[in-house]
């Protein structure tokens, strides 16, 4: 699910620019690239604060990452 957010923060704002175009008939030869990708900037800095602080992991778990031990895989550990 945070990836969709994320990626729709990104591509929103080119989205509804497209559509008022299209929906408006107004043919406009500049597109503002650099306004679009500031826009989007904006909503993928707020989307990934979001989810800083919304954070769905209970506190004082420690992740320990799968390691190669005696030739075979150990896998991932939450405690």
């Amino acid at each position: 699910m945070r990836y969709i957010i994320i990626i729709t923060a990104i591509v929103l704002p080119f989205v509804i620019y497209y559509l008022l175009v299209r929906l408006t008939k107004k043919v406009d030869k500049k597109f503002p690239l650099i306004t679009l990708s500031l826009i989007s900037l904006v909503l993928l800095i707020c989307s990934l604060i979001y989810f800083r602080f919304t954070s769905t992991q209970p506190k004082g778990l420690n992740y320990t990452p799968p390691k190669y031990e005696n030739n075979k895989v150990v896998p991932s550990k939450i405690k």
